[in-house]
């Protein structure tokens, strides 16, 4: 069993890393193909996001499954998430940021499964390879909180993300779509 588990898991990482992408101009990696879920996006889910506002990252936490903070894990990168009105989603960190989704920015959407609300995103590792993976998510007033469970089985700790609505985005921004 545990054989055929671990098989399972080195051929899925291997077909993953075999993803289609392409280089945005400021040289991020991105995956080319739509994510399956925006079939799922309902414009209800805005309702307690506002499109109008970056949120900026304020924490960076190991949670548990309800997103109780366990343990601090220090300092984390400066990040923002921009969300639009067609259920796209995009994050920007390092201060790599544009006003055009071509030349800068992590894609994602926003959707519900099962009456849960989730974000599948593109993760990086160190290696510079892409693959797709999805975010827990919990909205409480002007914060959002993210919760890394792209696992398998059930852990004892997750990775917490805690952003909150910061600065509006400027007007120049909204001109340009977001179509992943």
């Amino acid at each position: 069993m545990v054989k055929s588990v671990i098989i399972t898991i080195f051929c899925f990482s291997f077909i993953l890393s075999c993803a289609q992408t392409e280089k945005l101009k400021n040289g991020t990696k991105v995956l080319t193909k739509r994510f399956n879920n925006i079939d799922k996006f309902d414009k209800s889910i805005l309702e307690d996001i506002n499109v109008n506002y970056f949120y900026k990252q304020i924490d960076y936490y190991m949670a548990d499954k309800n997103y109780k903070k366990i343990r601090d894990i220090g300092k984390d990168v400066d990040r923002k998430i921009q969300f639009y009105e067609n259920g796209r989603v995009r994050f920007f960190s390092l201060g790599m940021e544009d006003p055009d989704p071509r030349n800068a920015g992590r894609r994602g959407i926003i959707y519900l499964k099962n009456n849960n609300l989730k974000i599948d995103t593109q993760f990086a590792d160190q290696d510079g390879h892409i693959s797709k993976g999805a975010y827990s998510v919990k909205v409480e007033g002007n914060k959002i909180y993210l919760l890394d469970d792209n696992f398998l089985f059930s852990r004892p700790e997750y990775l917490c993300y805690v952003y909150e609505k910061s600065e509006k985005i400027p007007e120049e921004w909204k001109k340009y779509k977001a179509d992943w």
